[in-house]
């Protein structure tokens, strides 16, 4: 019981840390997240249904959540367009072959390159880009916290906008591309939309509303019967972090108690100092926000 105990409660005589807190132990544990990086990235690249990169992003979702920050502002609802979603969708594929994250292509393709390619004849058109992220509401969050991209959501320049949400790989990182583009055509008589519809102030449905034969949408490839790891890996990393400081951070709790209990006298770091850092780090794995916007 005694060599149980001594795993988990520091020594009353010597006054050294548990067992599972001395400096062999701790490099163990960076060992082991070092090997578990290694695996997890070797299995989600030879089993990708199995272990990947999933998000739960859709553009309906995206629609709804930019519109209500629309409405918020007083700017009038977009309407989504599948000329516009066409070109989002494009410009994610072609970020992904070409192996580029941002708004000019490596071969100097604009952003405006792809709206005129799909059709769209704008007077006025923007582009915010996201990765990284797992819900539709958080992505629409940090567009609202970036300035240059709220300016572009909010801005009362556009009628139309179109969405793609891409999964892929991307600097050898599987990810999830969302390309948000926005649009006022110079003959929107002819441009092919799904009108909003606003109630009480929020948008409530979709309804289909077009002046000429629509095209295919082509932004929503996970509709469309992809098929997504059964496991994501952003929260297998996460987990098995939080369990290792949330460990850490419990048997420092249990050696500060049990020192101060029997009096133990002890040179060494501050206790109580790690283990506001720990607590501070497990806040910010657990509400990180690990997507970026461009």
């Amino acid at each position: 019981m005694n060599s149980l105990l001594a795993h988990f409660l520091p020594h009353k005589k010597r006054g050294t840390r548990a067992k599972l807190l001395v400096h062999s132990t701790l490099l163990s544990y960076i060992f082991f997240i070092t090997a578990l990086i290694f695996t997890t990235n070797f299995l989600s690249y030879k089993f990708p249904n199995v272990l990947g990169f999933a998000s739960n992003i859709n553009t309906e979702d995206l629609l709804k959540y930019t519109n209500e920050a629309r409405v918020k502002d007083g700017d009038k609802l977009l309407k989504i367009n599948t000329q516009l979603s066409n070109a989002a969708y494009n410009k994610a594929e072609d970020m992904f072959s070409k192996n580029y994250w941002a708004h000019v292509s490596s071969t100097g393709k604009e952003p405006w390159d792809f709206i005129n390619t799909s059709g769209y004849v704008y007077v006025y058109a923007g582009e915010n880009l996201a990765r990284d992220f797992n819900n539709s509401k958080s992505v629409v969050e940090a567009w609202l916290d970036s300035p240059s991209h709220r300016d572009n959501l909010l801005s009362s320049n556009y009628d139309d906008i179109g969405f793609a949400v891409v999964n892929g790989v991307l600097d050898g990182h599987e990810t999830t591309l969302v390309v948000q583009m926005f649009g006022k055509s110079k003959y929107p008589q002819y441009t092919a939309s799904i009108e909003p519809v606003e109630e009480s102030g929020s948008v409530q449905e979709v309804t289909g509303v077009a002046s000429q034969k629509e095209e295919e949408i082509k932004y929503a490839p996970k509709e469309q019967g992809e098929v997504l790891p059964a496991i994501d890996i952003f929260n297998v990393s996460r987990g098995i972090s939080i369990s290792l400081g949330a460990l850490l951070t419990l048997l420092l709790s249990l050696d500060l108690w049990y020192v101060r209990r029997q009096g133990i006298l002890r040179i060494s770091g501050n206790t109580v100092a790690h283990i506001l850092f720990l607590i501070l780090a497990l806040f910010g794995i657990w509400y990180a926000n690990v997507g970026i916007v461009l």
